[in-house]
């Protein structure tokens, strides 16, 4: 599936003036401090824009249905319904966001779990979480938009090791 390419563009220092997009990004984490820190990992794109957030499934469920999102951010394991099961109905809309779970549960199972819903990227908290989601969001993102109309790559399996 192809990210949208929104009419809201901005022209980013040093692409040489050519239009990039913004990325509509919700966040959902039961941490507050957590969330805040992925808040300012991923401001650090500039073309990211984070339109909402959430502290539980079901909260983040239904408010990054209505948004029209290009990412999501999701912990796998929060109250409500969990980030797996929130990324599985994300992933049945129209036109789904890209999806990366993260989170500190690096078992085999949360790695399948988190697949088999449809996760884009599965990322695990840790001290080289901020460069890894850049790279994932570069990658699923890239900056001209000539490039933005390719199909992204599916990431589960090369970002999931802890480097």
């Amino acid at each position: 599936m192809k990210p949208r390419i929104e009419k809201s563009q901005c022209f980013a220092p040093g692409n040489n003036g050519l239009p990039t997009r913004t990325i509509r990004t919700f966040l959902a984490e039961d941490s507050p401090l957590l969330m805040a820190l992925l808040a300012r990992m991923v401001s650090k794109n500039q073309r990211v824009s984070i339109v909402g957030s959430a502290t539980d499934g079901r909260k983040a469920l239904c408010n990054a249905s209505t948004l029209q999102l290009d990412l999501v951010i999701t912990d796998l394991h929060m109250p409500g319904i969990d980030g797996a099961e929130a990324t599985r109905r994300l992933k049945q809309l129209p036109n789904p966001p890209i999806i990366f779970v993260v989170t500190g549960d690096d078992t085999p199972e949360a790695r399948a779990r988190s697949m088999v819903a449809g996760a884009d990227a599965f990322l695990v908290k840790a001290g080289n979480l901020a460069p890894r989601l850049l790279s994932a969001i570069q990658e699923f993102f890239p900056d001209d938009l000539e490039q933005n109309n390719a199909e992204p790559k599916h990431l589960c399996e090369s970002l999931a090791t802890v480097e």
